[in-house]
């Protein structure tokens, strides 16, 4: 039995430590995942690379998560994304799944709450080319 596709996941947030976040808990436990710092650079590597699942943060400078979702789905309508956001924007990131994001999920969040969404949000997916 050959070994499945690793799911691919493109994690965004202007914070570092939330992008080092994501790879220390997603790497391990078997995601591929690419991280970028802003919008207008996830979207460069979109065009370069299809991913399964996107991770936004909601507020960042220069394009917010909702464009940045929105530019997503124009280019991989398949991919989910999940609206990641602090307290604050909360009834924005509940809006944003009323617009076609698959979940959200609130900083700062622990291991365990990320792994679930991401499961949950790849369940029945199959791998992208």
């Amino acid at each position: 039995m050959h070994k499945a596709a690793r799911q691919k996941i493109l994690a965004i947030d202007d914070e570092e430590i939330v992008r080092m976040s994501c790879e220390r808990i997603l790497r391990p436990a078997g995601y591929d995942i690419d991280t970028s710092a802003d919008g207008p650079s996830a979207l460069r590597m979109i065009s370069a690379k299809k991913y399964d699942l996107v991770l936004t943060d909601l507020k960042m400078p220069n394009m917010d998560g909702l464009e940045v979702m929105g530019e997503i789905k124009k280019r991989l309508p398949d991919a989910k994304v999940i609206i990641v956001t602090g307290y604050s924007t909360l009834d924005n990131a509940v809006r944003a799944t009323m617009t076609g994001a698959y979940n959200y999920i609130e900083k700062p969040f622990s291991p365990e709450s990320l792994l679930a969404v991401v499961k949950d949000a790849l369940k029945e997916r199959k791998t992208v080319d």
